[in-house]
Order: structure tokens, then C-alpha cells, then sequence
């Protein structure tokens, strides 16, 4: 747990100044006690907190109070933004204006997606990337890049009616009839159920899956993965409110996964591939692989392409 700690930020910028003061546990948890205070602050203004992951802030005033969770380890920077100014601090010294915006403007994406998510959900189609992995031993343990190569002759896991399932219908149903939806082995990919034993799996983790509840059912595989696994720092530094860890499959290739939180609420669990966004994403990531850069000032460079599944009930979303 972070520990009870005061912070003072200067903040300044398009002329202006102000300054925000906070006082608590950083831990995500608990609220925060802070005040905003700035002339320049006018009803409808945005104060960003930014440390681990941002935390928004309603500014009604020149003089606004608030209590509000955040997570910072470390330093913490503000930006306020009002009526066309921008003002910006760190406690870390001078603070870079264009970076502190750039993760503004992705944690406004997260919420956006998010909110969207809950609007229209879309399936992957079949594939046998995510397709059930015969058993093997770690180090037998394929390569994304050797699933890609298969997927493009693949049609799918076929269900009992004949009919192809999705990947995200194999982790459901998997998830459903009490089997690991991220498969035998946390090296495996996470959205790989491992086959059941004639069907008479007992309840992984004691939790069965109902539909709802996608994420506490596969919770154990999830937490043994981000145990064994170690985190990738990029991604736990720009996408606000997540953790992430990097398996590698050989030398030269891995993927990523991660969950998403609102608050200390998950909401996603997501797996990704690393690329660029101009190189079109593998196949059987086309049609719900979502482009995430590593630098939002330069979109077009390195990045993951990312899945995100519901941790409500697994159904994977754009």
C-alpha cells in the first residue's frame, strides 16, 4: 500500500497559474483529499491528475475541493485545462505539456471505448490462433508468429450444431463448462481453452462460469500469468489504470496481456501482438484487433494490436 503522503503542484501555462494540493494514500483505493485553485478555472473546467493511471476532476471554480481515488508510486503531475488554456505541473520538476496531453488523450479513449463497449459488442471471427492447443510443455510452447502462418487454412473450432465458434464463443463456453479459458499452461495464449476432459472438468478456481461473471472465472489463470510473467513497463505507463505483463514465446517473438480497471474494478482483460499500424494486423486479429500505439504523437510507429474482452461476459469488443 501507498503510504499517507502531502503533495503541492504548481501549475502553469497560456499565461496563467494555479496550484493543486493533495493529501492521502495513493493507492487507488481510497479517496484523496485535493484543492484546485486557479483564477483562471471556470465552471466546466478539467483538472487531470496523472501518476500510475489519471484521475478527473469536475472544476466548478477558483477555488475547487474534491476527494477522488489515486494511484501513484511515484510522481505525479496535473493538467488543467480551462476555456482554451492549458496549464500543466510535476512534482518531478518541469513538466512536459505535449506528453501529459498525449496521455490525457488516451485515457479519453479508454473511456470512450469503454462506453462504446457497452453500446455494441462484436465478435472475432473463427480462427485458430486462439483455436485449443494440443498439450505441451513450456518450452514446446509455439510462437504467435507459427499460429499466424496456420490461421490463414483455418476455419475455426467447429461446434456441437456444425457450425464454426469464435474464439470468443470457445472461451465462454470453455469458461461455462468449468475448463480454463486461458488454457492448460499460463504460456499459452490467454483466449485458448484447453479441452475439457469429456466435459467433466470440475469449476476451475471454485468459480463456474454464468455469463456474468467472465473475469472471476478465469481469475486464477489471470493471476498465475501476471506471476510468472514480468509486467511491460510501455503499456503499464501510458494506458491508464491497467496492468500488463510480456510472455515470450522464443527470441524474437511474444504477445501481451493485460487487464483494464475502472478503478479497482476490472473491466477488460485484453491480449495483444506487437506491429505498426501501418502493417495490417494477423489475420485473425483483422476484424476485433484494436491499433494501440506506444507513442501517441507518433500513431503510425511501433504498437499492439489488442483484443479486448468484456470481463463482464467475455464477448470481445471494438
Amino acid at each position: 500500500m501507498v503510504a499517507f503522503r502531502k503533495v503541492i503542484v504548481i501549475l502553469s501555462g497560456s499565461g496563467a497559474t494555479g496550484m493543486v494540493k493533495l493529501s492521502g494514500s495513493f493507492d487507488g483505493m481510497n479517496k484523496v483529499k485535493g484543492e484546485c485553485a486557479s483564477e483562471a478555472a471556470k465552471r466546466g473546467s478539467k483538472l487531470y491528475i496523472i501518476g500510475n493511471d489519471i484521475a478527473e476532476v469536475n472544476v466548478e471554480n477558483a477555488k475547487t475541493q474534491f476527494e477522488v481515488p489515486v494511484y501513484a508510486k511515484g510522481g505525479i503531475s496535473c493538467l488543467l485545462k480551462t476555456e482554451g488554456k492549458t496549464l500543466v505541473g510535476s512534482t518531478e520538476g518541469r513538466a512536459d505539456r505535449r506528453a501529459l496531453e498525449s496521455r490525457v488523450e488516451l485515457y479519453k479513449r479508454e473511456k470512450i471505448r469503454a462506453a462504446r463497449a457497452k453500446e455494441k459488442v462484436v465478435c472475432a471471427p473463427p480462427s485458430e490462433h486462439f483455436a485449443t492447443p494440443s498439450e505441451h510443455t513450456l518450452a514446446q510452447e509455439p510462437s504467435p508468429s507459427r499460429e499466424r502462418s496456420d490461421a490463414s487454412s483455418s476455419t475455426g473450432s467447429p461446434a456441437a450444431d456444425g457450425k464454426a465458434e469464435t474464439p470468443c464463443e470457445r472461451v465462454r463456453t470453455s469458461a461455462a463448462e468449468g475448463g480454463s479459458a486461458l488454457g492448460s499452461s499460463p504460456a499459452e495464449a490467454p483466449f485458448a481453452p484447453s479441452p475439457l476432459s469429456g466435459g467433466k472438468a470440475e469449476p476451475f478456481g471454485g468459480v463456474r462460469y454464468d455469463g456474468t461473471n467472465f473475469y472471476q472465472a478465469i481469475k486464477p489463470q489471470i493471476d498465475e500469468l501476471f506471476v510468472r510473467y514480468p509486467a511491460e513497463p510501455r503499456l503499464n505507463a501510458i494506458v491508464p489504470n491497467s496492468k500488463w505483463v510480456r510472455v515470450d514465446t522464443d527470441a524474437d517473438d511474444y504477445y501481451v496481456v493485460g487487464v483494464l480497471f475502472d478503478l479497482s474494478l476490472p473491466i477488460f482483460v485484453c491480449y495483444g501482438v506487437p506491429g505498426v499500424r501501418t502493417v495490417p494486423p494477423p489475420e485473425e486479429l483483422a476484424d476485433a484487433g484494436v491499433w494501440l500505439p506506444l507513442d501517441a504523437r507518433n500513431p503510425d510507429g511501433e504498437g499492439f494490436w489488442v483484443i479486448y474482452q468484456s470481463a463482464a461476459d467475455g464477448k470481445c469488443i471494438r
